[in-house]
């Protein structure tokens, strides 16, 4: 029949526990380990279990409260920041959409003539007038005031609703 118990059986445990296996024990209780199954396996486990404890049972490093009121601030101020932001990022977005659908409108018609306008310019056959560019400018102008005004009447609108929004704040 195997024995159950030994009698060493809580001094071996209590030298593992401390820290005094097997360096600071006595020679007898070292010797009786060697020959004892029971108390060669508290030897394992309570090793094992007392090396676990003492890498789980490392003190924690608390900040101080200045530093956790610090880091509550600035993490308070980046989300009102954050949340003042999603208006003008919002329009933002709506006025760079308005752009270019206004671009594409106003230019998708002249989609058609352009491959015809740069094969005329590559083959040379375009003709600028350099004597009047005053007049050229002037009539590009005129061409292109439709684009000019809703661009600029967009650059300007926009600045002026952000700013009204953030007002009503």
């Amino acid at each position: 029949m195997t024995p159950v118990e030994c009698e060493f059986e809580s001094e071996v445990l209590a030298a593992v526990l401390e820290s005094r296996w097997p360096a600071r024990t006595d020679a007898a209780l070292v010797t009786h380990v060697a020959g004892c199954a029971i108390c060669g396996d508290i030897v394992t486990i309570a090793g094992a279990i007392a090396g676990s404890r003492d890498q789980v049972s490392s003190p924690a490093v608390i900040p101080d409260s200045g530093r956790v009121w610090w880091v509550a601030q600035r993490r308070a101020r980046l989300e009102a920041a954050e949340i003042a932001a999603r208006p003008i990022n919002a329009t933002q977005a709506i006025a760079l959409v308005s752009v270019v659908a206004l671009v594409c409108a106003y230019f998708g018609p002249w989609a058609t003539r352009l491959p015809a306008a740069l094969g005329r310019i590559l083959s040379g056959s375009a003709h600028l007038d350099m004597s009047a560019p005053l007049a050229a400018s002037i009539q590009l102008l005129a061409e292109h005031a439709g684009l000019a005004l809703t661009v600029a009447a967009v650059l300007v609108l926009v600045p002026v609703l952000a700013y009204v929004a953030m007002g009503r704040e």
